[in-house]
């Protein structure tokens, strides 16, 4: 007997479904290969009826799906979804862990996780008269792509950025050892798929994202890097989520954050793996 396809839902953003038409071609894909039906959702197009027996995960009287690959950065979904006995990738504590900056580091510093010293903040907590050492680095804990972070030299640009900053929490941490260089591993099933080292190219751009102008290069883990991102990856359960590290000034790896609708285009520019392929082989053993 045939087993019967499973279905899911692919939810994006409206705002970064043009940036992602490659990675989303690809996930489609790789589930059309597998007989997987996947339908791309446009997340501010669905209500959510959340009161009453009813699955609020329907879709102009479309079934209610069997998984949700949540790439639209809004883990209450996650959580919604298991709720209602619907698998959803990443699962909630995954996903609210990696879209909250202060939540990732606050749970790996418990589990042993080297990192740079880091405080939570409001604004208004920090001052000419009131501040970490110069050089610091302020940061969105919500921000993600390299967004929202701004590096502080001295106090004309603490003054500055408090001026121009529109939202009420904030991450401080100091510079790494080595600023301007990151690294971004990917992980499938708590397992690493690639890893690769991006590097800003330019002396008044301390972030390496592609988006913001940097370079990538294929880079190889040791045994000791392998086993920090396993320490990570096991302690959370990843199905599909990017670990960014800064290096320390000995080399060693300091975790910086986790994405957990992680970019993959470096990835692709640097190495053969398919990552949306590996993560639809995945999602199949899963809701099989």
């Amino acid at each position: 007997m045939r087993a019967i396809k499973k279905y899911g839902w692919l939810v994006y953003r409206k705002e970064d479904i043009n940036r992602n038409q490659r990675f989303i071609k690809l996930l489609l894909h790789a589930a059309e290969k597998r007989e997987i039906k996947l339908s791309l959702v446009h997340l501010e197009e669905l209500t959510w009826k959340i009161s009453g027996n009813e699955s609020p995960f329907t879709r102009g009287g479309e079934q209610s799906p069997d998984f949700l690959i949540n790439r639209s950065v809004s883990p209450w979904l996650n959580e919604l979804a298991e709720f209602s006995g619907i698998r959803s990738f990443n699962t909630s504590f995954a996903a609210r862990l990696a879209n909250d900056k202060r939540l990732t580091h606050a749970f790996l510093q418990k589990k042993g996780i080297r990192m740079a010293d880091t405080a939570a903040v409001s604004p208004e907590a920090l001052s000419p008269d009131n501040h970490p050492d110069f050089p610091f680095v302020i940061k969105d804990p919500y921000g993600r792509g390299g967004a929202g972070v701004y590096f502080i030299h001295n106090e004309c640009d603490l003054l500055h950025c408090l001026s121009q900053i529109n939202y009420s929490e904030l991450l401080v941490q100091p510079l790494s050892g080595n600023p301007g260089k990151d690294l971004r591993v990917y992980i499938v099933g708590n397992e690493i798929q690639g890893a690769v080292l991006r590097e800003t190219t330019s002396s008044s751009e301390l972030r390496a994202n592609l988006s913001t102008g940097g370079t990538s290069r294929s880079y190889v883990l040791n045994e000791a890097e392998k086993k920090q991102i396993h320490a990570i990856a096991s302690s959370i359960k990843l199905d599909f989520a990017g670990i960014d590290f800064l290096f320390d000034k000995d080399g060693t790896l300091l975790f910086n954050e986790m994405e957990d609708a992680v970019g993959c285009r470096s990835l692709y520019m640097n190495s053969s793996v398919d990552i949306a392929d590996v993560f639809l082989e995945y999602v199949q053993k899963v809701v099989s």
